[in-house]
């Protein structure tokens, strides 16, 4: 099994995990056979990697541009839904300060 970027997933893969909303509903169950068409439709809402059946394969610097791709998402985004705790608002606002300082 290994996580991928939706934006990397291929006609045929298979979903290793089922895919769950922020509320824990299941979008897509164990075993869906996944499209890029499917893909570019979940990434419109908003998921960002699947776990796929297969072994890892991911170099660093597909890890890399992942980790890039976050960051350039929205931290109201990221964060739909999960600030509702202390925790997270310290996690929230110590990011927020950080992009704001190196200007991302």
């Amino acid at each position: 099994m290994q996580q991928i970027n939706v934006k990397s997933v291929k006609d045929g893969m298979i979903l290793a995990e089922p895919l769950k909303n922020a509320h824990g509903g299941i979008v897509l169950s164990k075993g869906t056979v996944l499209t890029e068409a499917f893909a570019n439709r979940l990434s419109r809402m908003g998921f960002y990697s699947v776990c796929i059946e297969g072994e890892q394969t991911e170099t660093a610097e597909s890890a890399s541009g992942q980790a890039n791709d976050i960051q350039k998402i929205p931290l109201e985004r990221l964060f739909e839904g999960k600030i509702e705790s202390d925790f997270m608002k310290e996690i929230y606002n110590a990011l927020l300060r950080y992009r704001q300082s190196s200007g991302r």
